[in-house]
Protein backbone atom coordinates (compact mmCIF):
# COMPACT_ATOMS: atom_id res chain seq x y z
CA UNK A 1 0.00 0.00 0.00
CA UNK A 2 1.39 3.30 -1.18
CA UNK A 3 1.11 6.46 0.99
CA UNK A 4 0.42 9.60 -1.29
CA UNK A 5 0.46 13.30 -0.96
CA UNK A 6 -3.29 14.80 -0.87
CA UNK A 7 -5.21 17.63 -0.64
CA UNK A 8 -7.98 17.13 1.74
CA UNK A 9 -10.76 19.69 2.21
CA UNK A 10 -13.58 19.32 5.04
CA UNK A 11 -16.94 20.75 6.26
CA UNK A 12 -17.61 20.02 9.08
CA UNK A 13 -21.32 21.06 10.69
CA UNK A 14 -22.30 21.03 14.07
CA UNK A 15 -25.51 21.54 16.03
CA UNK A 16 -25.79 21.39 19.41
CA UNK A 17 -29.15 20.51 21.20
CA UNK A 18 -29.37 23.93 22.25
CA UNK A 19 -28.58 26.21 19.18
CA UNK A 20 -28.78 26.59 15.84
CA UNK A 21 -25.84 24.99 12.94
CA UNK A 22 -21.90 26.09 13.08
CA UNK A 23 -20.23 24.88 10.27
CA UNK A 24 -16.20 24.66 9.61
CA UNK A 25 -14.45 24.69 6.62
CA UNK A 26 -10.69 23.53 6.09
CA UNK A 27 -8.42 23.04 3.02
CA UNK A 28 -5.06 21.28 4.62
CA UNK A 29 -2.65 18.64 2.64
CA UNK A 30 -2.44 15.34 4.25
CA UNK A 31 -1.42 12.01 3.25
CA UNK A 32 -3.62 9.30 1.71
CA UNK A 33 -3.50 5.34 0.80
CA UNK A 34 -5.82 3.02 -0.36
CA UNK A 35 -6.46 -0.45 -1.13
CA UNK A 36 -9.48 -2.29 -1.76
CA UNK A 37 -11.67 -2.10 1.15
CA UNK A 38 -8.86 -0.12 3.21
CA UNK A 39 -8.16 3.58 3.09
CA UNK A 40 -6.55 5.83 5.63
CA UNK A 41 -6.36 9.42 5.73
CA UNK A 42 -4.47 11.65 8.22
CA UNK A 43 -3.69 15.30 8.38
CA UNK A 44 -2.38 17.77 11.04
CA UNK A 45 -5.15 19.79 12.55
CA UNK A 46 -4.42 23.30 12.16
CA UNK A 47 -5.02 26.98 14.58
CA UNK A 48 -8.52 27.18 12.74
CA UNK A 49 -10.06 23.87 14.23
CA UNK A 50 -8.73 24.74 18.09
CA UNK A 51 -6.20 21.70 17.77
CA UNK A 52 -3.09 23.23 16.24
CA UNK A 53 -0.70 20.53 16.39
CA UNK A 54 -3.07 17.52 16.82
CA UNK A 55 -3.00 14.50 14.34
CA UNK A 56 -6.24 13.34 12.88
CA UNK A 57 -6.84 10.06 10.94
CA UNK A 58 -9.68 8.11 9.40
CA UNK A 59 -9.31 4.83 8.80
CA UNK A 60 -12.08 3.22 6.53
CA UNK A 61 -12.95 -0.55 6.63
CA UNK A 62 -15.06 -2.14 3.89
CA UNK A 63 -16.88 0.99 3.35
CA UNK A 64 -18.63 -0.10 6.27
CA UNK A 65 -16.81 1.44 9.32
CA UNK A 66 -14.75 4.77 9.33
CA UNK A 67 -12.50 4.91 13.01
CA UNK A 68 -11.65 9.02 13.81
CA UNK A 69 -8.38 9.27 16.13
CA UNK A 70 -6.97 12.30 17.31
CA UNK A 71 -3.32 12.34 18.95
CA UNK A 72 -1.47 14.93 20.73
CA UNK A 73 -2.56 17.36 23.26
CA UNK A 74 -6.24 15.81 22.21
CA UNK A 75 -6.34 12.28 22.03
CA UNK A 76 -10.00 10.88 21.11
CA UNK A 77 -11.20 8.36 19.12
CA UNK A 78 -14.49 7.47 17.27
CA UNK A 79 -16.41 4.58 15.58
CA UNK A 80 -18.93 5.08 12.88
CA UNK A 81 -20.40 2.22 11.65
CA UNK A 82 -23.90 1.94 10.60
CA UNK A 83 -24.61 -0.97 12.04
CA UNK A 84 -24.09 -0.14 15.41
CA UNK A 85 -23.77 2.77 18.75
CA UNK A 86 -20.01 2.93 20.02
CA UNK A 87 -19.08 4.05 22.87
CA UNK A 88 -15.63 5.56 23.43
CA UNK A 89 -13.84 7.81 25.98
CA UNK A 90 -13.37 11.19 24.38
CA UNK A 91 -10.29 13.64 25.84
CA UNK A 92 -11.27 17.44 25.74
CA UNK A 93 -7.78 18.38 26.84
CA UNK A 94 -9.00 19.14 30.39
CA UNK A 95 -10.58 15.87 30.86
CA UNK A 96 -12.27 12.83 29.50
CA UNK A 97 -15.81 12.14 28.81
CA UNK A 98 -17.62 8.72 28.09
CA UNK A 99 -19.70 9.28 24.15
CA UNK A 100 -21.69 7.14 22.24
CA UNK A 101 -21.49 7.90 18.23
CA UNK A 102 -24.35 7.05 16.70
CA UNK A 103 -23.99 7.31 12.76
CA UNK A 104 -27.35 8.25 10.84
CA UNK A 105 -25.58 7.80 7.65
CA UNK A 106 -22.26 7.30 5.86
CA UNK A 107 -21.21 7.70 2.11
CA UNK A 108 -17.68 6.33 0.95
CA UNK A 109 -16.66 7.10 -2.69
CA UNK A 110 -13.10 6.37 -2.19
CA UNK A 111 -10.17 5.20 -5.03
CA UNK A 112 -6.48 4.89 -5.18
CA UNK A 113 -6.95 8.89 -6.09
CA UNK A 114 -9.28 9.99 -3.62
CA UNK A 115 -12.67 10.65 -3.51
CA UNK A 116 -15.60 11.60 -1.02
CA UNK A 117 -16.80 10.71 2.54
CA UNK A 118 -19.13 11.87 4.24
CA UNK A 119 -20.63 10.60 7.83
CA UNK A 120 -23.93 12.24 9.30
CA UNK A 121 -23.69 11.19 13.38
CA UNK A 122 -25.54 11.95 16.65
CA UNK A 123 -23.17 12.54 19.44
CA UNK A 124 -25.09 11.47 23.09
CA UNK A 125 -23.73 11.73 26.24
CA UNK A 126 -25.63 9.97 28.78
CA UNK A 127 -27.85 8.62 26.39
CA UNK A 128 -29.14 12.38 25.79
CA UNK A 129 -28.42 14.04 22.72
CA UNK A 130 -25.69 16.37 22.59
CA UNK A 131 -25.46 17.33 19.27
CA UNK A 132 -25.99 16.63 15.23
CA UNK A 133 -22.90 16.52 13.29
CA UNK A 134 -21.50 16.36 9.70
CA UNK A 135 -18.24 15.92 7.77
CA UNK A 136 -17.92 15.95 3.97
CA UNK A 137 -14.96 15.36 3.51
CA UNK A 138 -12.99 15.46 -0.34
CA UNK A 139 -9.27 13.57 -0.78
CA UNK A 140 -7.72 14.57 -4.03
CA UNK A 141 -3.82 12.85 -4.76
CA UNK A 142 -1.12 15.54 -5.56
Amino acid sequence: MMVQAARIAITGTQTMEDGGPQTLELVTDGSYCYEPGFALLSYVESEMTGLEGVVTSFQIEDGKTVTLRRSGKVNAEMVFDRRQAHESLYDVGFGAMMISVVTEDMTVLLNEHGGVLDLDYRVEVEHALCSRNRYHIEIQTI
